[in-house]
């Protein structure tokens, strides 16, 4: 794989359901807002070919919220070097998610 196929983003947010779109775009501003490199996958698809794909080009994080999470206003937070993995607060400014990616960038 070259280079350029890799990301400069540090997080994927896995897409699960349509329905959360707003959702997912609202947490990629609010990291964005605080300096973090954030995409989210542009469609639905399991979670393990998002997982995969996240990967592939080299995303140190990946956010996974569905209907579930969304339920139990949280979010999971995995670390994909170690596959360590968590669950946060879904916060509206995102600190939360903040303070468990600098736990892992440490």
């Amino acid at each position: 794989m070259t280079r350029s196929n890799r990301t400069q983003a540090l997080v994927l947010i896995a897409m699960f359901d349509e329905r959360y779109l707003h959702d997912y775009l609202r947490l990629a501003a609010g990291l964005r807002a605080a300096g973090i490199g954030t995409e989210v996958y542009p469609e639905p698809k399991k979670v393990g070919v998002q997982l995969k794909y996240a990967d592939k080009k080299g995303y140190r994080f990946a956010i996974i919220a569905g209907e579930d999470e969304f339920n139990r206003n949280i979010v999971q937070i995995k670390h994909l070097p170690t596959s360590e993995q968590c669950e946060v607060p879904f916060e509206q400014n995102v600190d939360s998610i903040l303070g468990q990616l600098r736990v892992w960038q440490e």
